[in-house]
């Protein structure tokens, strides 16, 4: 517990002179109770498990530490998928993990991480979670960890991959970072931060709100309607965030020199903004806006153009991401949980692979989608 929390507290990340991105401490997997349907189970039909019933598991303390060998040199992979040399995924796989130790109760190891999309989603937070994908047998037994009941065991496991996740069930499987309330700090003032000026007119124009061929005063009524918006939004949460401000002060009162200067930068940002908005910054802001939303129309005919072989034309959907989602849902494949930069090489392997039968069903220890009635099944189960 000691290590995990000094873990936390100072970084334990550097990126090398290629820009690769380097973990030197992440927690793998843990020997914790996890809930799993019976469908998801090894072993499901031999021991007559009902396949829409949930069971509690045990992740075996000595079968993780036997097992931890196996799961150096694996692939960290986008999504969960079964790997091997015959069936490797190149298009999804972005790391290696390296130096698996069993440092009771969790899996403790490395992480390189190569590709430049993975390492921002990581870096932004995004996607900060890890889950173990392996094989293992399913032995049955009761018992009680931490106060959570089981009657399952895992034993024998074998690892075959990592994969980057937005929810884990180990939930201590969470990317170190170097300063946790911070990001979510930094997070709770973005959210806050007014759009810039190049935002609103590139959702102006994605709305219809403006032509691409606006004036001048099109724009400039446009961003005045947008500063009239935010400025009643700003009216309804001051309370509110009078009384973050507050409590953030008491916890943190050496950041308060840093968040004025942040404030201060913020409205002179706007000021500088308003005086800048003449004939030639006007047209910069719609140059810039135009471009992004051309991209945004490529990008979704490239995904027209990708899925065809597998659904066909598709009419009434200009996001790319809803494109590519879309047509593995009709081939059968759930992506709605799935990253959207991962989407192109899913839809990719549909086309061009498939998939050889497995001997045996690989654990995969994302969490259980948040509108799933297993969602939330721990908080019943202890009630």
């Amino acid at each position: 517990m000691t290590d995990t929390i000094m873990a936390l507290d100072r970084s334990v990340r550097r990126i090398d002179a290629d820009g690769h991105l380097h973990v030197e401490r992440c927690v793998l997997s843990a020997a914790v109770v996890s809930p799993y349907y019976g469908r998801e189970i090894n072993g499901a039909e031999r021991l007559g498990l009902d396949p829409d019933t949930i069971y509690w598991m045990y992740r075996d303390a000595d079968a993780l530490r036997e097992a931890a060998s196996s799961m150096n040199g694996k692939p960290l992979i986008e999504i969960h998928q079964p790997v091997s040399a015959d069936d490797h995924p190149r298009e999804i796989t972005v790391g290696s993990v390296n130096n698996a130790t069993f440092q009771a109760p969790e899996l403790i190891g490395e992480l390189a991480i190569w590709d430049g999309d993975a390492i921002k989603r990581i870096q932004d937070g995004s996607k900060r979670c890890v889950s173990a994908g392996y094989a293992y047998e399913t032995v049955p037994e009761n018992g009680e960890i931490n106060g959570q009941r089981y009657t399952l065991k895992m034993v024998n496991i074998r690892f075959n991959h990592l994969a980057l996740v937005e929810e884990p069930r180990v939930k201590t499987a969470i990317i170190g970072d170097s300063a946790p309330f911070n990001i979510m700090k930094e997070t709770s003032m973005a959210a806050h931060k007014p759009m810039s000026a190049a935002a609103k007119v590139a959702a102006a124009l994605k709305s219809g709100r403006l032509a691409m061929d606006a004036s001048e005063e099109d724009v400039k009524k446009c961003m005045d309607e947008d500063d009239d918006e935010d400025g009643k939004k700003a009216e309804d949460e001051s309370d509110d965030d009078e009384k973050k401000a507050e409590d953030a002060k008491a916890c943190d009162e050496d950041d308060t020199d840093d968040d004025q200067a942040a404030d201060e930068d913020d409205d002179d940002d706007k000021k500088d903004e308003k005086k800048g908005m003449d004939a030639a910054s006007v047209s910069r802001l719609i140059e810039a806006a135009v471009s992004k939303e051309r991209r945004r129309n490529k990008q979704a005919q490239d995904a027209r153009e990708a899925v065809r072989p597998l659904v066909g034309d598709v009419i009434g959907m200009d996001s790319a991401g809803d494109i590519y989602r879309y047509a593995l849902k009709q081939i059968g494949q759930d992506a709605a949980n799935v990253h959207e930069s991962a989407l192109p090489a899913l839809v990719s392997m549909a086309i061009s692979a498939k998939r050889p039968e497995r001997p045996a069903r690989i654990a995969a220890d994302s969490a259980i989608d948040s509108d799933s009635p297993l969602a939330g099944a721990s908080a019943r189960r202890k009630a």
